[in-house]
């Protein structure tokens, strides 16, 4: 899902700690400081980065205050993972885990109206 997230792999700015998958090695690693520019890394970006990503879309459309924007945040996240517990969201054949995938996903509807069919970002008609 994330490297096919290429609108939230552009976002990237690296932080000391970030998560990435390294296709050289096809494993998870952990960067503490930045990698060799010749690995095109994959970001896989924590909830709480990918929280600030959304607030920041909140902060710049709306026009509001960061902490207006985190309360906005909170108030559109409870009610998805309301949602997703009532309801269950489904990635192809298995149930979305609500954390990074299912804010991952409802982010990219959000900002860039694609959502995950189980193996592509596609075109989502509605949030």
């Amino acid at each position: 899902m994330c490297s096919l997230a290429k609108e939230i792999q552009k976002k990237w700015v690296f932080q000391s700690g970030d998560f990435v998958y390294n296709p050289a090695f096809e494993k998870v690693e952990v960067l503490l400081y930045p990698g060799n520019n010749s690995i095109n890394y994959i970001w896989l970006p924590r909830q709480d980065q990918l929280q600030e990503i959304c607030i920041a879309f909140f902060m710049h459309n709306l026009r509001i205050s960061k902490f207006e924007a985190s309360l906005k945040f909170l108030e559109w996240y409870s009610g998805r993972l309301r949602y997703a517990f009532e309801h269950g969201l489904k990635n192809g054949n298995d149930f979305i885990d609500p954390g990074e995938e299912l804010l991952l996903n409802r982010a990219m509807i959000m900002m860039h109206w694609r959502k995950w069919n189980g193996e592509n970002w596609v075109k989502a008609l509605a949030t």
